[in-house]
C-alpha cells in the first residue's frame, strides 16, 4: 500500500484559512488540487472561489466520481470523527481512498482535541510522516464583548421575544430540529423575520440570506457552527448546555466574525473566557428588568388601542 505525507494545520475561527488555502493554490499552481469539504453550502462557497483552478467536492461526491488529484485538502477536519464516525461513515472511506493516491494531505480544524489527537496517532499505518502546524488551537480570535449566563432556559426565551427587531442578525441554536421549527413559528407570529435551519437545510439557508440578507434572528441546529458564511452576527443564544469544548468553540465563533462586536447568552458560564459571577448578576438583573418594562409598555400601547 502506498503511504504519504499528511499535515494538520489549526488556527482559530476567522483567523484566515481560506486565505492559506489561496495561497497554496497560487503557490503550487502546476499540482492538481482537490478541496473536500463535509458541507455542501462550505463546498459550493469554495467552488464559486476557486473552481477554475480546483476541484471542491464533498466526501459523498468524491466516492461517486473517484477522481485523482496530487494534493488533497480537508476543510473541518474535526467533522470527520464527529460525523464520519455515526451517522457519515463514507467520510473516512474518501479520506483513506482520496489520502491512498495523493503526495500530501492536509487537514484544516479550528478546533482539534487531545481525543482527536489521540486519533490520529493511529494514522502511521496510512502515512509516512505527520506533521502539525498550531497556529492557535480550540481558541476565539474575536472574543465576545459580554457573556451572560441565563439563569433559566424561560428567562432566555423572554430575552428572546422581548428583543427590538432591526438590531442586527442574532442567530439562536437549539438542540433539535422540532425545537428550531417551534422557535421560528413563535417569533414569527410576534412580527420578527426569520430564517431557519437543521441538518441538510444549510445549502437552502445561503440561498435565503442572498435574496434577505439581515433578517432578524437565524435559528439553527448545530450545523451553522461548522464554517458556513454567515452576516454579521450581533447575539448568539444557546438554548440548551454544550458541555464539549470543541463545538463550545464553532458556535461562539460564528459571533464576530469580521471583528464586530456581539453578545452571548448561554446556560453555562464560558469554557475559556473571562467571566465575573457578580458581573453576570447585574447584567442578568438590568436584563430582567428591562424586559418588565417592555411587557408592560406593549400591554400599555395594547390597552390604549382598544
Amino acid at each position: 500500500m502506498k503511504t504519504v505525507d499528511f499535515l494538520i494545520l489549526t488556527s482559530p475561527p476567522a483567523s484566515g484559512k481560506t486565505y492559506w488555502i489561496e495561497s497554496l493554490i497560487m503557490t503550487l499552481k502546476d499540482e492538481s488540487i482537490l478541496v473536500v469539504s463535509p458541507l455542501r453550502a462550505l463546498a459550493d462557497e469554495c467552488q464559486t472561489k476557486w473552481g477554475k483552478r480546483v476541484l471542491v467536492m464533498t466526501p459523498e461526491e468524491w466516492l461517486g466520481k473517484k477522481v485523482k488529484c496530487t494534493i488533497n485538502i480537508f476543510d473541518e477536519f474535526h467533522l470527520y470523527f464527529y460525523w464520519g464516525d455515526t451517522f457519515r461513515p463514507m467520510m473516512w472511506e474518501a479520506f483513506y481512498e482520496i489520502s491512498l493516491n495523493s503526495s500530501l494531505t492536509v487537514a484544516l480544524t479550528a478546533t482539534f482535541s487531545k481525543e482527536l489527537q489521540n486519533e490520529v496517532s493511529s494514522f502511521t499505518f496510512h502515512f509516512d510522516s505527520i506533521s502539525w502546524l498550531d497556529y492557535g488551537n480550540q481558541t476565539l480570535k474575536y472574543v465576545p464583548r459580554k457573556y451572560i449566563t441565563a439563569p433559566s432556559k424561560k428567562w432566555l426565551i423572554k430575552q428572546i421575544q422581548c428583543s427590538p427587531k432591526n438590531e442586527g442578525v442574532k442567530l439562536i441554536f437549539c438542540q433539535y430540529r422540532e425545537e428550531v421549527f417551534e422557535m421560528e413559528r413563535k417569533l414569527t407570529s410576534l412580527g420578527f423575520q426569520c430564517h431557519s435551519c437543521v441538518g441538510g437545510e444549510a445549502h437552502q439557508l445561503a440561498q435565503k440570506l442572498i435574496l434577505h440578507s439581515s433578517p432578524d434572528f437565524i435559528i439553527s441546529t448545530t450545523v451553522l457552527s461548522h464554517g458556513v458564511n454567515l452576516p454579521c452576527v450581533v447575539k448568539i443564544y444557546f438554548l440548551y448546555q454544550l458541555n464539549h469544548l470543541d463545538f463550545w468553540i464553532q458556535m461562539v465563533a460564528r459571533g464576530g466574525r469580521r471583528g464586530e462586536d456581539y453578545v452571548v447568552f448561554s446556560l453555562e458560564p464560558p469554557y475559556e473566557l473571562k467571566w465575573s459571577r457578580g458581573r453576570n448578576f447585574f447584567h442578568v438583573l438590568f436584563l430582567s428588568v428591562k424586559e418588565y418594562l417592555t411587557v408592560r409598555s406593549l400591554l400599555g400601547q395594547l390597552f390604549i388601542s382598544k
